[in-house]
């Protein structure tokens, strides 16, 4: 009964609203996973060329995600929320008339831009919105619309390919992601934390804010906590699963329904995870969740029976979903409200460097040793990258968090 008074709290305007429009961003990106690296393939690129383009995707967010981020804090969240659900758009279509791989290179870099400017700050707004007591629930919340927008996304995109062609589906992600962005214009509210004024903030006070935020040891452990997910999702799972279900001969309503599956075992995953952050330390939840997933995408090399693979993709989407709610908390827990936007920007930045480099890494790997290397080898990646995360929590533990003063003064201020 407390969950149930605690959520019926969280029901209101602005939650609601940052959570459908964060909903229409994942139903685009649940279109468009299960389908891209074929659709990509149809139009003539290999597998190496597949791995670019997944990699374009991590360059952009990764040259991205800090101006963004930093420029939230002084700007407010609104806008750019505003901007990268019109980039989901332009994105979409682009890919719906591209005539050839190549094509698909501006469309890349822009679901790049739209990423960074949704899902990223989306996780900074809502800890504007909600009181600390609430942000664990919260974060659930948030997360889960995103699950269910990436569940239903290959369902929608499955059965408007089946009828109408792949790019039918893209044209209409590009009328979902106009619809969110119509949603944001209209329902967002405009938050400033550092400055009453808009503008861009000068690349000298940009880097003083960034400089400050990767000092804070806990802030680095969950940034590369969120690397290697990223490796793990946008390198091995988005990208190669599909090829290797394919390759046993999976169909692709097959392929795309155990997508579905296994982002609704995510989303069911996010809401429970929310409320055990309030119990359990963020942190251990976030570790325990790169665990359950290393063991899931190892396990993905020793089958080639689609009932194991879909048990297997099934796990890893709990423990995606499980690291999505902990992972949001924790980067909350580590930052204040004037330098949150940049302490999640280098939590993105991680992020974006494992979408970069593990499609490509990964790509040869596949090319050489064949696609069920690509999970022994992530699995691997991540099990380093957890060594590394005990180091630096084992170096300052204790640390305070960030105060990125140096952007501005000032009390938050409000605005329709």
């Amino acid at each position: 009964m407390t969950l149930w008074y605690a959520l019926r709290g969280l029901v209101r305007r602005d939650v609601l609203i940052i959570c459908l429009v964060i909903f229409c961003a994942d139903l685009v990106t649940g279109i468009l996973s299960p389908t891209f690296s074929l659709y990509a393939k149809d139009l003539g690129a290999s597998l190496t060329l597949i791995g670019i383009l997944s990699s374009i995707v991590g360059l952009t967010q990764l040259i991205t995600s800090m101006p963004l981020s930093v420029q939230s804090d002084k700007s407010g969240r609104k806008i750019v929320l505003i901007v990268g659900m019109l980039s989901f758009a332009v994105a979409t279509f682009l890919f719906a008339i591209s005539p050839n791989a190549y094509f698909l290179i501006p469309g890349r870099v822009l679901i790049g831009l739209g990423s960074v400017s949704t899902f990223s700050i989306g996780v900074a707004y809502v800890a504007d919105i909600v009181s600390p007591s609430e942000r664990g629930l919260a974060y659930g919340l948030y997360a889960t619309s995103m699950g269910i927008g990436f569940g239903v996304g290959p369902l929608i995109g499955a059965f408007i390919a089946l009828h109408y062609g792949v790019a039918a589906s893209y044209l209409m992600a590009s009328g979902i992601a106009l619809i969110g962005m119509v949603l944001g214009f209209k329902g967002l509210r405009t938050i400033r934390q550092t400055s009453n004024t808009t503008g861009i903030v000068p690349l000298k006070l940009q880097w003083r804010s960034i400089r400050n935020v990767i000092r804070e040891p806990r802030i680095m452990a969950g940034s590369l906590a969120n690397l290697i997910m990223s490796t793990s999702f946008s390198g091995a799972i988005i990208n190669f699963f599909p090829m290797y279900s394919a390759q046993i001969g999976l169909s692709q309503i097959a392929i795309n329904s155990m997508f579905s599956i296994r982002a609704f075992g995510s989303a069911a995953a996010r809401l429970p995870t929310g409320a055990i952050t309030h119990r359990i330390s963020s942190r251990i939840v976030m570790g325990a969740a790169l665990v359950l997933a290393m063991l899931a995408v190892i396990a993905m090399a020793q089958t080639e029976t689609a009932f194991v693979l879909g048990i297997l993709l099934l796990i890893e989407g709990v423990a995606f979903g499980t690291f999505l709610t902990s992972g949001q908390a924790y980067i909350a827990e580590c930052s204040t409200p004037e330098s949150r936007g940049t302490a999640v920007g280098a939590y993105s930045t991680a992020g974006s460097l494992g979408s970069t480099l593990s499609p490509v890494m990964l790509g040869v790997v596949a090319e050489v040793w064949g696609v069920q290397m690509v999970f022994r080898v992530t699995g691997v990646l991540i099990l380093i990258g957890l060594l590394g995360i005990v180091g630096l929590d084992l170096w300052k533990l204790q640390a305070k968090p960030i105060r990125a003063s140096n952007i501005g003064d000032g009390d938050s201020s409000l605005g329709d």
